[in-house]
């Protein structure tokens, strides 16, 4: 793949002939995209870079010959075809297009069964993808005996491009079982949800909710920090990233169980995933001892930093130069804790997440995070973004799948799995084929017992299937037992 052949644009080069640097370089970054490549924390966190993992499981595993068209599709994307190159603090990055070949960036691990297969995974998260001197994204076979825990990780630097930019990319890599490529995988409500129009009055309110919100968005790393709970003490108030991660990996699910828990609950899905998770933090804290729980009651306060992606136009969309990108933003839920019954939390987190769907919050962290710190010095610029992140007890992050078995490297994908490593736990969920997979990325040293949470979770599914009389799989229930 030589770099003067790559074709800008996805359908005929953006640039003339005689425009050299344009051939040798790409656009330009965003400053969410700027930040992530020169480093967005502080130095004493000594923080991790921020590879996307996005595991693929497999009966047997897809061959090296079977992946090579996949890293041809992807070397056509510009973020996928070089290196990231620019100056520290600055939104001056673009790509510099450099040659590689397909089998650069496929790398293989054998192990001998599903154990084995998790710890090589859990083992590469640390992986650079940088320094290599060819693009900061590679594709992992972590080869088992058939039936054995094979998988395939695509882990992607999250500099190319965030979670709705990864999903448009693999609509052109999957396929049925049939060999057709794929519809869109992105559900038509999350694809609008930014295009619904307005009233005059309801624009006119909004002007006065805009400026209500540039100061909630500009207070939060000076905000309240979460309760000190049981599971929240253990990580303080003076994070260092610790390099101890483990995979905990919770009960799938079927989609359609958890969306009969929606429909009967009068919520969204993503609502009753959340308040079970809330759920499942508070039996932690009863389960450890929390006195903060039992005197705060109500007011204990652990909230998730949720990851907002903006989707992209049909024109980006069809633009290789411009479908991957960092568009997106963290907004603050709170997971109620403080409430035992499992029905008054999760109306509580629905009242919660209806306030943030209907209010201009998103946007304007948006331009807030694109606008104001590139004017800031960079050390109070990451300074920010460590006090947002040391006030948030969990990362939360749910990004759709297909919702019919597909085809990858030639290869029936089984199952599949987000795993990104962050300053605090992080839970990955992803649905396909319908199933919801669900895992959170913890430090178990710095929270002990931690791997007990897909128990409180199941716990949850299953109290709150009892008082909406909707039956619960019997693996679920086995898991809460």
């Amino acid at each position: 793949l030589k770099a003067k052949d790559l074709e800008m644009g996805g359908k005929s080069s953006k640039y003339s002939e005689k425009d050299e640097p344009a051939r040798s370089f790409g656009r330009k970054f965003s400053f969410t995209s700027a930040s992530m490549a020169f480093g967005a924390w502080p130095e004493k966190v000594k923080m991790c870079e921020p590879t996307i993992n996005a595991a693929l499981y497999f009966d047997t595993c897809p061959s090296v010959d079977g992946l090579k068209p996949m890293v041809d599709v992807f070397s056509t994307y510009e973020r996928c075809s070089g290196i990231p190159e620019g100056s520290p603090g600055k939104a001056d990055w673009r790509i510099r297009f450099v040659d590689f070949k397909p089998e650069d960036m496929i790398r293989t691990i054998k192990v001998k069964n599903e154990d084995e297969a998790h710890a090589a995974i859990e083992g590469m998260l640390h992986d650079s993808c940088r320094d290599r001197g060819l693009p900061w994204w590679e594709v992992v076979r972590v080869e088992a005996p058939k039936g054995k825990g094979s998988a395939v990780i695509i882990r992607i630097d999250h500099v190319i491009g965030d979670g709705i930019s990864l999903v448009n990319l693999m609509e052109q890599i999957l396929v049925d079982t049939n060999g057709k490529k794929l519809d869109s995988i992105i559900p038509p409500s999350m694809a609008n949800k930014f295009k619904k129009k307005k009233s005059f009055w309801q624009r006119f309110s909004q002007f006065f909710k805009i400026i209500y919100y540039f100061f909630v968005v500009i207070g939060l790393p000076a905000g309240k920090f979460d309760s000190g709970t049981a599971f929240r003490k253990q990580l303080g108030k003076k994070m260092v990233y610790t390099w101890k991660r483990k995979l905990v990996r919770f009960e799938t699910m079927p989609l359609a169980f958890v969306k009969r828990l929606k429909t009967e609950g009068g919520v969204s899905l993503n609502d009753v995933l959340f308040s079970c998770l809330g759920g499942a933090l508070r039996r932690y804290n009863v389960e450890h001892g929390c006195e903060v729980t039992e005197k705060r009651g109500k007011k204990t306060l652990m909230r998730a930093l949720m990851p907002v992606a903006f989707p992209r136009p049909e024109v980006d969309v069809s633009d290789k130069s411009a479908v991957l990108r960092n568009k997106w933003v963290f907004v603050s839920g709170d997971f109620g804790v403080g409430y035992d019954d499992t029905m008054e939390r999760l109306h509580y987190v629905n009242g919660k997440m209806n306030v943030l769907k209907n209010s201009p919050l998103a946007g304007v962290q948006l331009a807030v995070q694109e606008s104001i710190p590139p004017m800031l010095p960079v050390n109070v610029g990451r300074q920010t973004v460590y006090d947002s992140f040391i006030r948030h007890s969990i990362i939360f992050s749910n990004v759709p799948g297909p919702d019919q078995p597909v085809n990858f490297g030639g290869q029936q994908v089984t199952g599949t799995q987000m795993y990104f490593n962050n300053l605090v736990p992080q839970v990955g969920i992803l649905s396909y084929n319908g199933s919801v997979f669900m895992n959170m990325n913890i430090d178990t040293e710095a929270i002990p017992g931690g791997e007990d949470l897909p128990a409180y979770f199941a716990k949850e599914l299953v109290d709150l299937s009892e008082k909406l009389n909707v039956d619960c799989p019997a693996e679920i229930v086995k898991r809460a037992n």
